[in-house]
């Protein structure tokens, strides 16, 4: 979601006002092994003043139910689990979870309270894998064991800015290659939902091309986490 917001309060050599976005939801999609649907949603505008916080969650076309803090539901081989303000799905390959979280360092944002922090974990070896992940966060894990930094924003000691990095030299295309039409849509240029094999993004190629930046370090944590992406741009 935009959002304007200030960085170090008035009357600091620093201050400045930053035209940027936030997640402020979160949309899962899992499908069971046996081939139940499962659709959960995360919104940051329902968390209270005291961090607590439910999502909801449909399967197949069944009714809303309401995951409230502290319980949990087994559909098959995939889990939702509410653990007071923390959102986890947990399938037999991964781990997501979402977690609410106030601003600090953020000061005066526009409408908001609350931002979702994003992060996967894999929970079988990486090479097992018979499909490859992509998708602006999956696409990291392509069995080369390093990370791949991308472009960063450069922020101004103080005044006005608008972000504008979107991750080039990290991500295989553009970034409209990743819009999703609808909340719980799958389907997008690199999407791997429903497929059986797929091999990971060829980064030596992506390299030789000039659309992904060189590997430079070692990857040193099982997690990858959400950033943010300014889609305003985006026509």
């Amino acid at each position: 979601e935009l959002a304007a917001s200030e960085l170090h309060a008035p009357p600091s050599s620093r201050h400045k006002t930053v035209h940027g976005s936030f997640l402020t939801q979160a949309h899962i999609v899992a499908r069971t092994s046996l081939g139940k649907m499962v659709r959960v949603s995360f919104y940051a505008d329902m968390i209270g003043k005291d961090n607590v916080a439910w999502a909801n969650y449909t399967v197949d076309d069944s009714i809303a139910f309401q995951l409230k803090a502290k319980v949990s539901k087994v559909i098959e081989d995939v889990t939702l689990m509410n653990s007071y303000s923390s959102l986890h799905v947990t399938t037999p390959e991964f781990e997501i979870t979402v977690t609410p979280n106030s601003f600090h360092e953020e000061r005066n944002v526009a409408a908001l309270h609350h931002r979702l922090d994003v992060q996967l974990k894999l929970r079988v070896a990486e090479k097992s894998m018979a499909v490859a992940p992509h998708g602006i966060i999956g696409q990291a894990w392509d069995k080369d064991g390093k990370a791949i930094n991308g472009e960063t924003d450069n922020f101004p000691t103080s005044g006005e800015f608008t972000t504008y990095a979107m991750a080039k030299g990290a991500i295989e295309g553009m970034p409209e290659d990743y819009k999703m039409a609808s909340k719980y849509a799958t389907d997008f240029k690199f999407s791997r939902f429903g497929l059986t094999t797929a091999a990971p993004r060829d980064v030596a190629k992506l390299v030789a091309a000039g659309e992904l930046n060189t590997p430079k370090a070692a990857v040193v944590s099982d997690l990858v986490g959400s950033t943010e992406y300014n889609f305003s741009k985006l026509p």
